[in-house]
């Protein structure tokens, strides 16, 4: 037969063991959904960028094309065509646009007159009609992919020619070697992760047109919602299991200059890695305290249950002097007892969250302790200015000191930044190398002030690792209650690459 010590204990084990298996699997779960909502939305938004640089670069082209024919025309116009001035012509304009691995002109039936570079040999060949088919007389129009007359997997950029009288009288072609593009492929391949991570682009036929397996490009991938998505012009973010079987956690943007489609994905399980972590952590710190906890909770039932035993063996006695202590005072000291538990695992998880919030290399506001700010400033209609900046060529620190001299260079920046903003506003590492500066209640002029002087201060600073200053682009934006939430962060980031593409080490800004 069960004793009353036996059940009152069983009882107490289970009910402190269930309250602290339960605690640790809801905050499990809760992290979990936030770090997945977190990579989601990361790389959905680092998608919509490398779409928004690849548009840029694709209207970047055609712009150059378009001058390019506009060059040649007059060439096309005379009565005898020199072939080599025309050849010059169009190494001048491959030589202009580094997008294009060839540039070629075709007369008005297709036939190439010249192409550049010269060793491809194509000169007097016909394109195919269902090349051709596809060019447009009045304006500048994408092709491809397609396999091109030398077996290249590629895509076009046409652009017509015209006479001084507006008669059509040929095409200039721009080509893209989907394999080998360099431009391509140095915008598409050096993004800042550094897990698992990795980005594929495919086409509107749902071909595989830049992948990091170069042996995968050309391949048509048919079973994948995120492709059939996205190739309908969709933009978002989604969990998916790739063609490997792997769930991975899917950002993906389209293109609409050529009807591409960028995906940013990570593995599900790498984003999990870290809760996994940081909760073995929190859980190897509360166990001893949890020992003593249980070990008191075992001596309490002992005395809890101590009394009705006395009380069960004076009917068998005599001895009407025995003295019962009273129960219900151990009762409450129990109850006391498995509160403070409670609430030291609580405490845990509250650590745990704020930890969550930080940025581990810095000690800054990460991306998500900034998203919370934000929503909390635009919730109260506080006008609020946006510095974006990042180093240049971190890349190469990293390349020539290595990635712990390159954190320390981050962390001296942090250092120098943080004593320029001071108190005007909240410094933040959203990632990578690039950081933020939230300004609220400043107006645009004084953030761009401000960032002139953070500019002028870093490049004046000798950072001790590597002996010499480093250099930073700087894009400023603001925000007020007129405006949608993400608009002042769309357009610092636009600034910033303005900077970059501008020579590095200045400030650009971008308001309404």
């Amino acid at each position: 037969m069960l004793s009353l010590r036996f059940l009152i204990v069983s009882l107490s084990l289970s009910g402190v063991l269930f309250t602290i298996g339960n605690g640790y699997y809801s905050t499990y779960q809760l992290q979990k959904n936030l770090l997945i909502d977190v990579s989601l939305e990361s790389n959905r938004v680092y998608a919509e960028k490398l779409a928004h640089m690849t548009e840029s670069f694709l209207e970047n082209a055609k712009s150059q094309l378009g001058t390019g024919a506009v060059f040649v025309a007059p060439m096309l116009e005379r009565k005898v065509i020199q072939s080599a001035e025309l050849q010059l012509g169009l190494d001048q304009i491959r030589n202009m646009s580094q997008g294009f691995n060839s540039v070629s002109i075709l007369d008005r039936n297709g036939v190439i007159l010249s192409i550049s570079p010269k060793s491809i040999r194509l000169e007097g060949s016909r394109l195919s009609d269902s090349i051709t088919n596809n060019f447009e007389v009045s304006s500048a129009k994408f092709i491809g992919p397609i396999t091109g007359p030398t077996g290249t997997y590629l895509s076009f950029l046409s652009h017509p020619i015209f006479s001084k009288t507006g008669e059509y009288i040929g095409d200039l072609l721009g080509t893209i070697y989907l394999h080998e593009n360099r431009l391509l492929d140095r915008l598409l391949s050096q993004h800042g992760y550094v897990d698992d991570s990795y980005v594929y682009v495919v086409s509107p036929q749902k071909d595989l047109i830049y992948h990091p397996l170069k042996n995968r490009i050309g391949e048509k991938v048919t079973n994948n919602e995120v492709i059939n998505r996205v190739t309908k012009g969709q933009s978002g973010s989604l969990e998916v299991v790739n063609s490997k079987g792997v769930p991975m956690v899917t950002g993906y943007a389209y293109v609409k200059e050529s009807g591409w489609g960028i995906v940013a994905q990570s593995p599900r399980a790498t984003v999990l890695k870290e809760l996994d972590r940081q909760l073995w952590l929190v859980m190897k710190q509360a166990i001893p305290m949890q020992i003593l906890i249980l070990t008191f909770i075992v001596g309490s039932a002992y005395f809890i249950a101590r009394p009705l035993r006395q009380l069960a063996q004076s009917t068998t006695s005599r001895d009407r002097t025995i003295k019962i202590k009273a129960w219900f005072y151990e009762a409450y000291l129990l109850k006391k007892v498995i509160r403070k538990e409670i609430d030291f695992l609580n405490e845990k998880v509250s650590r745990f969250d704020e930890d969550r919030k930080k940025d581990a290399l810095t000690g800054l506001m990460n991306r998500r302790a900034m998203d919370e700010l934000v929503a909390g400033l635009v919730a109260q209609l506080t006008p609020f200015s946006v510095i974006f900046f990042d180093i240049d060529h971190f890349k190469q620190v990293n390349d020539e000191f290595g990635h712990d001299i390159g954190d320390d260079v981050l962390k001296a920046l942090t250092r120098i930044v943080s004593q320029k903003v001071n108190d005007e506003g909240i410094l933040i590492r959203s990632g990578g190398e690039e950081f933020v500066v939230i300004l609220p209640g400043k107006k645009p002029q004084h953030a761009i002030d401000l960032a002139e002087e953070i500019r002028v201060l870093v490049e004046q600073k000798v950072i001790p690792q590597i002996s010499r200053p480093i250099t930073i682009s700087l894009g400023v934006s603001s925000w007020n209650h007129t405006m949608e939430e993400g608009d002042a962060f769309k357009r610092a980031d636009l600034a910033m690459y303005e900077s970059k593409n501008a020579g590095r080490n200045r400030v650009s800004s971008r308001f309404y």
